[in-house]
Formats: structure tokens, C-alpha cells, sequence
């Protein structure tokens, strides 16, 4: 197995990886950014729509504290969002002073990248950054393992291309990996966007918490063939939401919040759900009658209208929407320097959890990317300069042995993935009960069966596909059995069998780790 090394290993190159990177590189330490796609690359940074929340000077930081806090439905790690709120404002000036094209208004910082991918802008500022530092990087790579010990910390990753082994080892790991929405059938992530940097740190010792709370976006076109872009919050208010009866959704459900999309996304998204996955309805968004300055309301929208107008033909009929999942709120337990509860590892972006509590403000995931990968990238390089390499030989020589087992496992059947986003979706989506819940544990079970068989001789697809049907099986069963476990219904997680929000026995955090045992050990920590 061939083997590199570096001072602070950053795994993932979205916005919080390449923020991190920056961080630990400005310490003078040797930085190295693994992704499993090229730098930037197939990242949500990279498809976002580049709408970062955060006061520009002169602003109302106090207004954003409190809309954070009240998105949590009170179970906001406080210290985190108090970070969140100060250091947002140096971060997006930051962003300007390295030339981002980008514009303020209303509180939010718009990056001005290639509709519909504008988070590209963002992605393409901080990899100029991160060159002219000396951050080296290293595409194409899906890490399957991590060793954490008191010497140091190691990866194995497997490159398809080429079908070989690599090892790298570090001083400290930052984990920025990205999120899990992909594990659900109808998305707006990454298709690969499987939630293995969660497995990666439950494997070690990581604390993992709030996973049951995985955000869906409402209105996203749904149209047969078409991609599901998301329609901008502001943009969709202007026009009409109504059903197949030609009733008004926002009104039927008693929404008042405005922009819906974006204050009441939780509310939204289960009455979309209702309408048209349990009742079989259509819902339309219908954009006809709007006027050319409501096309323009903010810059989100002026960049999507053309293909919007365009490509789905919306001055001419209304279109079919539907939600998407989007976001995990949850993730790996951090304090407020990004690390986790095992020494040397860091996380930030959407691999942490606890910032946004039970649902998230628009605008705050890529934020958080920016004020949480900086403090984990300077913190991690702190460790690494206190720490001294260990016996990199026998880190090497166990990341060996776990990627001998990788061959072992056989990669999950035909349609694996898609079986189990259709049962995430349908069972543990956006409605739950005890009884769907039950079912999608079932089904996950069932599917993770297939992975049992021996593996030996499948070519360097199907190692791939063994490791990201691993990941997806096991991060689907933590979702779900922390959502069986949460009795009430808070921000994004509903429960049809508990639909009210129950603060004396659930204002809190579900924790998960590894007993010693190797089983999940689950806990509740009151907020």
C-alpha cells in the first residue's frame, strides 16, 4: 500500500474542508485535502445557491442569533451559535477580500457563481486561497477507514481509476465530509452524498448526535425527466401553490410565515408530503402572473429565473414541486473549536451536529462551512504542532488489514441504493410513526444481508460501491433508530403517533456511540 503524509489531513473539499485547509495551512504545517471527486467538485457547497446569512457591517447580529435559535425549536447548542453569529460577518468580508463575486442584501451575502450551481463562486474563492497557501490536494479518493491513536491518525482510501490502495497519515484529521441526503430517494445533494464521514467517526469513538433531524426543502420542480432545482423561497411567494382541487396549500395548512419556503420549511415540506405522497395530488407552483421586477427580488432568484423561464417553461403553465431532503442537522458532537471527543480529530460543516438544533435558518448551512472549518482547521493544526508523529509503520500496517477486509464484503445487488432511498423516503422521510419506522429498519436490514457474501474478485467498481452501500446501510439505520427513539415532534422531525413538541421530556439530544463491544450505545443529553 503506498503511503503519504502530512501534518493535518483534511477529508472532504467542500466550503468547511477548504476553510479548515486554509486555517491549518496559515500555521505553516503541511495540509493535505482527500475528496472523492476532483477539488470542489460534486460537493453541496458546490451546487448550493451560495446564499451565506450573516451580517454585513452595521448589520443586526441579534436578528440572526434569534432566528437561529428559534429554527432550533430550542435545542441549539448556544455557545455555537453565539460563534456562528460573531464571526460571520469577518468571514463573508473575508470571502470579498479574496474576490468572491459576491453581493450583500437583506442579511445575506450572495455568491454570484453559474446558475443553478452558484455555490461554484464559493468553491473557486477559497481553492484560489488554498493554491497560493501550498494546501496540497488529492481527487478521486473514497476513504473507507480511520485509525485514530495517541501516535497519530490514518486513512485508507481506495482510487477506482486506478483500482490501488493508499494510505496517508497525519498528526490530526479534520472531518468535513459532507452530509447524508442522498440516502433519501427524492434529493438535492450529490448522489454520493451517502453520510460516510458520520460512519467514519462513529468507527473511532466520535459522539454522534441530533441525527433524526434531517431538513427537507418544499419546493423543488418535480417535474418527470427534469432535475428537482430548488425554487427560491422569495420567488415561489410571489406566485400561486395549489393542488390538483385547485385548493391554496399555504392556506389549507394555515401557513403565515413568509417566505414559507424558507421560515415554515418543516410545516411545508409534510403538507406537500401529505398531498401528494399520501393523498396522490398534484401540486403546482404557478409563476405565470409575476411581474418582471418580482423576478428580480433578490439575486437567488434573478439567477434562476432564466432557467426557470426557459428551460421548464414557467411563464407559459404551472410546474409540478415536491420536496427534496437537503440538509442533516445532525452529526458529530463538537466544541467550539471543532473538536470531538477523540484527540486529534476535528469536525465542521455538515459532518458536525448541534449548531442548528432541530432545524436550520436558511442561509446558515454555508455559514457554518466558513466560522466552524476555520476554527477546526487552526485547531487541528494546534494538535498537530503539540503532537508527535507516532510509528507511522504500524498505523499503515492496520489500514492495511482493513482494506484487505473491504474484500471480503460483497457490494450490495442491483438496485441496493435505490431500495433504500425509496424506503428512507416513503418511511422515514418527512412523516414517521413507530410502525414506518419499523419497516425502513426492516428493509435496511434486509438489504444489508446482501452485503454478507464473500467478495473476492469483484473488479474496482464494485469495491467502491461495497464501501459507499456500507456507509449508506449503516448511517440509514442510525437516522432511523434515533428517529424511533425521539417520541415527540421537533423542527424537522415529525411524528404522526407524537405530533406535538414535548419539552419536558425531549428538549435535548440523542447521543450515539460505540460501547466497547462494538454495539451502538444510545443516550439522551438534556439541552
Amino acid at each position: 500500500m503506498e503511503h503519504l503524509a502530512c501534518h493535518v489531513l483534511v477529508i472532504g473539499s467542500g466550503a468547511a474542508g477548504l476553510r479548515a485547509a486554509i486555517a491549518a495551512r496559515e500555521s505553516g504545517l503541511e495540509v493535505l485535502v482527500v475528496s472523492k471527486s476532483g477539488p470542489g467538485k460534486a460537493t453541496c457547497t458546490w451546487l448550493s445557491a451560495g446564499v451565506m446569512a450573516g451580517s454585513p457591517p452595521g448589520g443586526r447580529p441579534d436578528e440572526h442569533f434569534e432566528r437561529t435559535l428559534q429554527a432550533g425549536r430550542g435545542i441549539n447548542q448556544r455557545e455555537l451559535v453565539e460563534i456562528l453569529v460573531a464571526e460571520a460577518p469577518p468571514r463573508l468580508q473575508e470571502l470579498l477580500s479574496w474576490g468572491i463575486r459576491a453581493e450583500f442584501l437583506n442579511g445575506y451575502l450572495f455568491a454570484q457563481g453559474h446558475a443553478p450551481a452558484l455555490g461554484d463562486e464559493i468553491i473557486r474563492c477559497l481553492l484560489r486561497q488554498c493554491r497560493a497557501l501550498g494546501v496540497r490536494f488529492l481527487g478521486n479518493l473514497l476513504v473507507a477507514d480511520l485509525v485514530m491513536g495517541e501516535g497519530g491518525a490514518g486513512v485508507s482510501g481506495y482510487a477506482q481509476q486506478a483500482g490501488t490502495w493508499l494510505a496517508v497519515t497525519a498528526q490530526a484529521v479534520v472531518l468535513a465530509a459532507g452530509g447524508a441526503a442522498a440516502l433519501f430517494q427524492r434529493h438535492d445533494n450529490p448522489s454520493r452524498m451517502l453520510g460516510n464521514g458520520f460512519r467514519l467517526a462513529l468507527e473511532v469513538g466520535a459522539t454522534l448526535q441530533d441525527l433524526e433531524f434531517v431538513q427537507f426543502y418544499p419546493l423543488a420542480l418535480a417535474e418527470p425527466g427534469l432535475p428537482p432545482l430548488v425554487v427560491p423561497p422569495r420567488l415561489a411567494d410571489c406566485g400561486r401553490l395549489i393542488n390538483s382541487r385547485q385548493e391554496e396549500i399555504l392556506e389549507k395548512y394555515r401557513i403565515a410565515e413568509r417566505p414559507a419556503a424558507e421560515r415554515a420549511r418543516d410545516r411545508l415540506s409534510q403538507a406537500l408530503f401529505r398531498e401528494v405522497y399520501q393523498q396522490g395530488q398534484e401540486v403546482w407552483l404557478d409563476l405565470r402572473l409575476l411581474r418582471d421586477d418580482q423576478w428580480r427580488i433578490d439575486p437567488f432568484s434573478a439567477a434562476l429565473g432564466p432557467i426557470l423561464r426557459e428551460r421548464f417553461g414557467v411563464r407559459a403553465r404551472p410546474v409540478r414541486v415536491a420536496p427534496v431532503a437537503h440538509h442533516v442537522m445532525g452529526g458529530v458532537k463538537i466544541d467550539t473549536a471543532g473538536a470531538t471527543s477523540v484527540p486529534g480529530l476535528f469536525a465542521a460543516g455538515e459532518n458536525a451536529g448541534g449548531l442548528h438544533g432541530a432545524n436550520r435558518m436558511g442561509g446558515n448551512a454555508l455559514t457554518e462551512t466558513l466560522v466552524m472549518g476555520a476554527r477546526a482547521g487552526s485547531a487541528a493544526a494546534a494538535h498537530a504542532e503539540r503532537s508527535q508523529p507516532g510509528n507511522r509503520s504500524a498505523l499503515v500496517q492496520q489500514l492495511e488489514e482493513r482494506a484487505h477486509r473491504w474484500e471480503t464484503i460483497a457490494a450490495g445487488g442491483p438496485g441496493f441504493l435505490d431500495r433504500l432511498r425509496e424506503s428512507m423516503w416513503q418511511d422515514g422521510g418527512i412523516i414517521r410513526s413507530d410502525q414506518s419506522l419499523a419497516r425502513a429498519l426492516e428493509t435496511v436490514r434486509s438489504l444489508q444481508e446482501d452485503l454478507a457474501g464473500a467478495g473476492s474478485g469483484q473488479g474496482p467498481a464494485g469495491l467502491q460501491k461495497t464501501i459507499e452501500c456500507c456507509s449508506a446501510a449503516q448511517v440509514a439505520t442510525l437516522i432511523l433508530e434515533a428517529a424511533r427513539r425521539r417520541c415527540e415532534s421537533r423542527g424537522a422531525h415529525f411524528r404522526e403517533d407524537f405530533p406535538s413538541q414535548d419539552d419536558q421530556n425531549w428538549r435535548g439530544h440523542l447521543q450515539v456511540q460505540l460501547s466497547s463491544t462494538g454495539k451502538r450505545a444510545w443516550h439522551f443529553q438534556p439541552a
